[in-house]
């Protein structure tokens, strides 16, 4: 009886699990893909102050929503709360030129590469077919993990929108 249990649990908790734990389930059948080395982390009030430092302390409120951590960087994607992906492109646009090392609009948003308090850090907002608002942000202190992890078409292709 004990083993039938032990069977039955175990069949119902990997039948309830995502079977792709490389996904970061977001909203709005929005999913994150995770990269070797990389793992979902809890967001601590030390967290929060580094995000809210960088990225949480302007005029558009961003709310962290995930936090990723690798060896070598970090990455934080958060919700924009009341607001649109316009007033968040002229804001990018606001920061003195000295900042950018990269400001791209497009579209459906933007990506800013800049160098920040010895950080490379990355930014990155869209808004999607289903009218979903999204922003990630990362950091390193290495200029060649950022070109390489940080570019816009990586960013993009682990960004993934699910059809029901």
């Amino acid at each position: 009886m004990k083993k039938c249990f032990i069977f039955v649990f175990l069949f119902l908790y990997l039948s309830c699990t995502n079977n792709n734990s490389k996904e970061i389930n977001l909203f709005n059948n929005i999913s994150f893909t995770l990269h070797t080395g990389e793992k979902l982390t809890e967001i601590t009030p030390v967290i929060t102050d580094m995000y809210s430092e960088y990225f949480n302390n302007q005029q558009v409120q961003i709310p962290l929503f995930k936090y990723i951590k690798h060896k070598d960087y970090v990455i934080f994607i958060g919700i924009p709360y009341d607001t649109s992906i316009d007033k968040m492109m002229n804001l990018q646009s606001m920061k003195p030129d000295s900042c950018h090392v990269s400001l791209e609009k497009i579209s459906t948003g933007f990506f800013n590469k800049y160098k920040k308090n010895g950080y490379y850090i990355f930014e990155y907002s869209a808004v999607f077919e289903n009218k979903s608002l999204i922003y990630i942000s990362a950091m390193s202190d290495s200029k060649e993990i950022s070109d390489s992890v940080f570019n816009k078409q990586g960013i993009i292709n682990r960004i993934l929108l699910h059809t029901k």
